[in-house]
């Protein structure tokens, strides 16, 4: 079984202990958040042109994503999404569980909807850099990333 991805440390666990969850984290009611999705602070979009393959792609502010009324979508639910877990250990370190598996299951699903797919590295990167652009939202706990790919084109 594969291990989880590590993503990034803390230089000083007593400092995490102590101050993270006061300075560096997200302003959040934890006694009252529930399973609703939360926006964070950024999201990663990755682009492929008919016949091509998918861009470098880029981290850009968590946003509205703009989609045309006759998008594939919307009008034959050509998309699909993976979902997986970010989590930060006891030493600061921020795990990402098995992403590779999730890339392989995107793929799966992106050849059975006749959709190109982003390479597994591609895949791997993008969510690497997502969650650390949004870590202040990996507390104790953990955040549930949703990479969603659909077809827009009209």
């Amino acid at each position: 079984m594969p291990l989880p991805s590590v993503l990034g440390n803390y230089e000083d666990n007593e400092k995490r202990k102590s101050s993270v969850a006061v300075e560096n984290c997200a302003d959040i009611n934890w006694d009252e958040l529930g399973f609703n999705p939360v926006p964070t602070d950024f999201m990663y979009v990755m682009k492929c042109e008919k016949g091509e393959k998918f861009s470098l792609g880029s981290l850009i502010p968590y946003g509205n994503i703009q989609i045309s009324p006759f998008a594939v979508i919307l009008n034959y639910g050509q998309g699909i999404f993976e979902g997986l877990k970010a989590y930060r250990t006891e030493d600061g370190r921020i795990l990402l569980f098995r992403p590779e598996e999730n890339a392989q299951r995107l793929k799966i699903g992106a050849d059975r909807l006749c959709m190109p797919s982003p390479s597994s590295d591609q895949f791997v990167n993008a969510v690497k850099q997502t969650v650390l652009a949004n870590k202040r939202w990996v507390l104790v706990s953990f955040v549930y990333a949703w990479p969603v790919q659909c077809n827009t084109v009209n």
